[in-house]
């Protein structure tokens, strides 16, 4: 098999399985880049609960008993 054949296969196996992912999406009622926008989504928020959580720890650690 050349070179040129082996990276065909290879592009039109990444391709199907793409195109495999798509339908999983579709299937979740998902299209076009909305999968990534509500990932994004859920990452920001993931973001915002841990620095809130970091603030709490820093302001509790501040507020410790000095001697």
């Amino acid at each position: 098999m050349s070179k040129k054949q082996s990276s065909y296969r290879e592009g039109v196996a990444s391709y199907n399985a793409w195109l495999k992912e798509n339908k999983k999406f579709e299937s979740s009622g998902l299209y076009g880049t909305d999968y990534y926008v509500q990932r994004v989504d859920k990452l920001e928020k993931q973001v915002k609960r841990l620095e809130a959580k970091l603030k709490a720890n820093k302001v509790k650690q501040d507020t410790g008993w000095e001697e």
